[in-house]
């Protein structure tokens, strides 16, 4: 593990800041082609709605079907060449979308495979950079790495999706995932220089068990933390009620309230702004109340946050305001929730098990997020949009109650729950 000392900034490190630069320009890349592939689907291709919602479920449906596997071979693999090789294959698909499109041969299907295989390298990417984290950084600064992090990601969700609209106005939406692939190649090559690290070390000394016994322990240190086990159960509930809320936030916005484009697109950026809060306040709120009240609260704001949006009528500039305030205290509470639970995992979790314990949640977590999209469709057909997004936000608040009940709530510090290496130890 590279240690530092504790130093003012955590750019000090300069592992850390290799790290956060790389991932600051894929985060900005991605929200590129956040817009512009869909629009490479709808306005180049003639996608049909189906089209459009299998384009959508392949980006996290890898979670569900190779994550926990993936999390087994993270454990046993070094994790840098890992992150190298995730970027190098994300470059090299999504630079066939603009190559296919000016040789005049792309096509939906063309489409469909490379999103696909851009998810699964995302499932490889995301888990073993969660993984990895903790070995450049020490423990005690892990919410502030990934408060940074997610800022990052926060600040790009601000400003990618306006330069994607004007970039694609410019040369078109397929020319503007190229810029998305060459961000992928730029970051492979930073992430080089981050220093090597080898295979997970393991407490047996005859080899890794079966793949199914590998899961089986990944889950146990799972079940028998109190705070991972709480956790992931609300991480379910959060990411079932959150994607209800977001399939249908579009069409609320549009076709219920009457938004034209351009409110709509100050609606997003508002809560963009209100995701970078999140990010920037969370190791404050950690300081200030403690880990279980922190999570707790920052459970609390999505419900608020769109249960005072299902109450939006008209496209009124007070309207837009209204919807605008809702969002960012929608979105408000997820960066908080996240750093904290993250960081608080890799903490306590040994060295030997970040990949699978990493892999169980981000599984549940992304991999419901398709689930919660159908759900929110199915029960918009049946309620509409207005009072599917209201019922949506009530179940918004199942998780905090949820950790309001656990002994959770009374955590304040990581040494109240267990020693960082002590989770997996044994």
């Amino acid at each position: 593990m590279v240690t530092h000392g504790r130093a003012d900034s955590i750019f000090r490190n300069k592992a850390f800041a290799v790290l956060w630069s790389s991932q600051s320009i894929s985060f900005l890349g991605t929200q590129l082609t956040y817009v512009a592939l869909p629009l490479t689907a709808v306005a180049v291709l003639d996608a049909t709605p189906m089209e459009v919602g299998l384009l959508n479920a392949l980006e996290t449906l890898p979670f569900l079907l190779f994550g926990l596997f993936v999390g087994v071979m993270v454990d046993r693999w070094a994790r840098r060449p890992i992150l190298v090789w995730a970027h190098a294959v994300r470059f090299a698909a999504l630079a066939w979308i603009p190559v296919a499109y000016v040789l005049d041969v792309l096509t939906i299907e063309q489409l469909l495979v490379v999103t696909f295989v851009v998810g699964v390298m995302t499932v490889f990417f995301e888990i073993a950079y969660l993984s990895y984290l903790p070995g450049l950084v020490d423990r005690d600064r892990l919410i502030d790495a990934n408060g940074k992090l997610q800022a990052s990601s926060s600040v790009a969700e601000v400003a990618g999706p306006g330069l994607a609209g004007g970039l694609i106005s410019l040369i078109g939406a397929p020319l503007v995932i190229a810029i998305d692939a060459v961000s992928y190649l730029v970051s492979a090559l930073a992430l080089l220089r981050l220093p090597r690290d080898g295979t997970p070390p393991r407490r047996e000394q005859s080899g890794p068990p079966p793949v199914w016994a590998a899961l089986r322990e990944g889950f146990a240190v799972v079940g028998r933390s109190t705070l991972l086990r709480w956790c992931t159960i609300a991480v379910f509930f959060l990411s079932l009620f959150f994607s209800s809320v977001m399939a249908l936030y579009f069409l609320f916005l549009i076709r219920e309230a009457g938004m034209g484009a351009a409110a709509v697109g100050l609606i997003v950026a508002g809560g963009s702004v209100g995701g970078l809060a999140g990010a920037l306040l969370a190791e404050r709120l950690n300081a200030w109340l403690g880990i279980g009240p922190t999570l707790v609260t920052a459970l609390m704001l999505p419900g608020f946050g769109f249960l005072l949006l299902s109450f939006v009528e008209g496209a009124s500039a007070g309207a837009a305001l209204l919807a605008g305030a809702a969002t960012f205290v929608g979105f408000l509470g997820i960066p908080i929730f996240d750093v904290t639970v993250i960081s608080s995992r890799q903490s306590i979790t040994a060295e030997h098990l970040q990949g699978r314990v990493n892999a169980t949640q981000r599984s549940l977590s992304w991999g419901t997020l398709s689930l919660g999209s159908l759900m929110g469709g199915a029960l918009a057909g049946v309620l509409g949009l207005e009072a599917t997004i209201r019922w949506s936000a009530v179940g918004l608040f199942v998780p905090a109650v949820l950790l309001l009940l656990s002994p959770v709530r009374r955590m304040r510090r990581l040494a109240d729950h267990a020693e960082p290496s002590s989770v997996g130890s044994t």
